[in-house]
């Protein structure tokens, strides 16, 4: 059983190395997508190239928010699934991820699991702001409107977020892409073979959805959602079946709590002692991974999380003498 590891970076050289460090083995095969504007690209490759395992592209300018992030991904599920190798799973991390339980379970998990793992909800079933992400247009792939991006002009920023939460309630609103209803969900994912296969086969027939989603408001954390929870692997989904039966009689401002979603432990409450969410993850954190049913969690600093690793590969990850 082999696991495809498709990881998106941007910096953080030696967090990005420990992370593989704790996953690699024989089973397991990392592909990994730079952030083409990343100034640590060298240090990266240079940090890893002792890996066999693992490949590197750096394809795209990423920014916060836009397109460049889901087409960094597209090409990491058709790197992996051409490579020739026979995967089970293929599981979208971050170079801030780090595992929360050994390799021996990860496997284990994966050896008797047949469904696909990923955060869902509908965005009908929400308020408008959830909605506005598709039915406006949105332009977050331009640098210099892009609050989070290196070379952005601050009154640039201002006037187009300005400009258009005013201008854009008096647009005619966007039909989605043919009929099909627009879910959302956390950007991570630990999907099967099957389920990547018709992901690509939807991508190669429906040039329009990519059209269409290149200007929608984050789509990384609706694309993928969108096309499988409209798709025959719907009901492949972890926890799909009780969301069904849950809809029956769900209230008015009720949520549905999957058992499962991406797999990742994620501090988004008022709680997390950092901004932008999720919360940089420190050593108060310890216990609450410790019992948590995830295999991994996130965000994790390689000076701020230092502690919490240490913690987590002596008593979780079972790194006895490994002290980096």
């Amino acid at each position: 059983m082999n696991i495809a590891y498709l990881i998106l970076a941007h910096n953080q050289p030696l967090q990005l190395e420990r992370l593989i460090s704790r996953l690699d083995q024989p089973n397991a095969y990392f592909f990994i997508h730079i952030d083409k504007k990343s100034t640590g690209k060298v240090a990266i490759k240079s940090n890893l190239s002792h890996f066999p395992n693992l490949k590197i592209i750096s394809n795209h300018n990423v920014n916060w928010m836009g397109f460049k992030m889901v087409e960094s991904t597209i090409d990491l599920l058709r790197l992996a699934s051409g490579s020739g190798i026979d995967f089970k799973y293929y599981v979208l991390m971050s170079g801030q991820d780090y595992p929360i339980k050994s390799n021996r379970f990860i496997n284990e998990f994966f050896e008797k699991h047949t469904e696909d793992f990923i955060s869902f909800a509908r965005i009908n079933d929400s308020p408008d702001n959830f909605k506005n992400k598709v039915r406006y247009l949105h332009y977050y792939d331009f640098p210099y409107t892009n609050p989070r991006n290196k070379n952005k002009i601050p009154l640039l920023v201002y006037l187009y977020f300005g400009i258009h939460r005013h201008v854009v309630r008096y647009l005619p609103k966007r039909s989605f892409y043919k009929n099909m209803e627009p879910c959302f969900g956390a950007q991570w994912f630990a999907l099967t073979h099957e389920t990547v296969k018709c992901i690509l086969e939807f991508i190669k027939e429906n040039k329009g959805y990519l059209r269409f989603m290149k200007y929608t408001e984050g789509p990384d954390e609706t694309f993928f959602q969108t096309i499988i929870l409209n798709s025959g692997r719907k009901t492949n989904v972890y926890d799909y079946e009780r969301f069904e039966e849950w809809c029956k009689t769900k209230k008015e401002g009720d949520n549905f709590i999957q058992d499962y979603s991406s797999l990742r432990y994620m501090d988004w409450s008022d709680n997390g002692k950092n901004v932008p969410k999720p919360a940089i993850l420190d050593e108060t954190y310890f216990e609450t991974l410790k019992t948590s049913a995830d295999l991994f969690a996130r965000k994790f600093d390689e000076k701020a999380s230092a502690l919490l690793m240490q913690q987590i590969d002596t008593e979780l990850l079972e790194q006895k003498n490994d002290k980096s």
